[in-house]
């Protein structure tokens, strides 16, 4: 997701900026860096996913005055490498994508509304499937998966309206409805993800975060 640093006010600007280093930098404190260099496969995963979506990220769309839009895949990979890590991972695509796009300016907004958001709501939805759902693999890719995804990129985006002025826009005519928008947006986002979890759930379960012995498959009955 690309904002421009010309739709949003000064203080949003700074704010974004700081608020993306607090998170930045805690992110960075909580992956286990040793742990990480020491797996080849745990290494390859962050690379595949940080280039997976910095290919993805280049093909957007621009709705009306808003920020450019496009498949966010943060669910999948927060899934795939955890909360903290993806957050590192999304930040460097999210650099690579600005700094090729021109919208270098707004890197710290971009980010805190398409993949930190993304990131928070993915990982509670993980923890209340875990919590309050039946350790069965349906649970985890519905609830994971699918419903995720959409809610994760219904809440960018709805982010990423209102620091450059949704509501103004919304008023004025420019995106007629809301929720429709954020229904078209958030179907495409949900079909993906929850195909790539349901994939990944199949052939390597054991590459999920949160995925682990506890969850059964379900018996036929």
């Amino acid at each position: 997701m690309q904002i421009d640093a010309e739709s949003l006010s000064l203080v949003w600007l700074w704010t974004c900026r700081l608020l993306a280093l607090l998170v930045a930098t805690r992110a960075a404190f909580s992956v286990d860096w040793r742990g990480m260099l020491r797996d080849p496969s745990a290494v390859h995963r962050f690379a595949a996913c940080a280039v997976s979506m910095m290919v993805l990220w280049s093909i957007q769309a621009t709705v009306a005055q808003g920020p450019g839009l496009h498949i966010l895949g943060v669910t999948t990979v927060t899934l795939v490498l955890g909360p903290a890590t993806a957050l590192i991972a999304t930040l460097m695509a999210e650099i690579v994508t600005s700094l090729t796009s021109g919208a270098d300016n707004a890197i710290a907004a971009s980010w805190l509304a398409g993949s930190v958001l993304p990131v928070l709501v993915t990982d509670g939805c993980r923890r209340v499937v875990r919590r309050w759902l039946p350790r069965d693999p349906f649970s985890f890719i519905f609830g994971c998966g699918f419903f995720a995804a959409a809610l994760a990129a219904g809440a960018a985006h709805l982010g990423a309206f209102l620091m450059v002025g949704g509501p103004d826009q919304i008023w004025s005519g420019a995106v007629p409805s809301v929720v429709g928008f954020l229904l078209l947006i958030a179907f495409p986002e949900a079909f993906i993800n929850g195909c790539l979890v349901t994939l990944l759930i199949v052939y390597c379960p054991e590459r999920m975060v949160g995925y682990d012995a506890d969850y059964e498959r379900r018996r036929r009955l």
